[in-house]
């Protein structure tokens, strides 16, 4: 029995919605650490991303934007005072439309939120932290801090990131694809092992 196509009609796709997700770590906007930032050459990153730029940068007055090269001069008061993309957040639920106020401390490497004001509803503290580390600025590498500590703290970055992966749903269906295939290839060198034995 053929369906109908006029009977459950699809509807329309949006086409002047914006990028829901951060060009970069690929993860969706949000009000908090990933809210949407504008950039002078009008592309838009998420802020957690743009904090872990500025931090690996040797010009931390500025951002350079990873996709024209173009640079943005950071407001006076940092990087947290970039233009927010009000039409990125326009589109995301009705809870993430408030845009909290959030500290970018480069000399410590770390995002936070600062303190909502009375009559504000707090963070929900199952899903928010208060506080983000975004890693240590470059120049700091240079003042002590050992090769082995930075090669752990650049190991705990990479295995955020793989956590971060992880979460997706095709990337998860990528590595038990991967995992299956070598799985198999593995059972079959061993079976020709052990038949060349005999």
């Amino acid at each position: 029995m053929d369906s109908d196509p006029e009977a459950d009609p699809q509807p329309p796709l949006d086409e002047d919605a914006p990028d829901l997700e951060c060009a970069i770590c690929f993860s969706q906007f949000d009000n908090v650490f990933r809210t949407p930032k504008m950039l002078g050459c009008n592309h838009t990153f998420c802020l957690e991303c743009l904090a872990r730029m500025n931090v690996k940068s040797a010009q931390p007055n500025s951002i350079q934007c990873p996709l024209c090269r173009g640079f943005t001069p950071l407001p006076n008061l940092g990087l947290p005072k970039l233009t927010t993309d009000s039409t990125v957040l326009s589109y995301l639920p009705a809870a993430m439309q408030r845009v909290y106020s959030i500290r970018f401390s480069r000399n410590k490497g770390r995002l936070q939120v600062k303190r909502p004001n009375e009559g504000v509803p707090p963070l929900d503290a199952q899903t928010v932290s208060h506080t983000l580390d975004v890693g240590q600025p470059s120049n700091s590498g240079s003042s002590g801090a050992s090769g082995e500590q930075q090669g752990q703290a650049q190991g705990r970055g990479c295995l955020a990131g793989l956590r971060r992966l992880g979460r997706r749903p095709a990337c998860r269906a990528c590595i038990m694809a991967t995992t299956v295939l070598l799985m198999v290839l593995l059972t079959i060198v061993v079976i020709f092992l052990l038949s060349s034995r005999r």
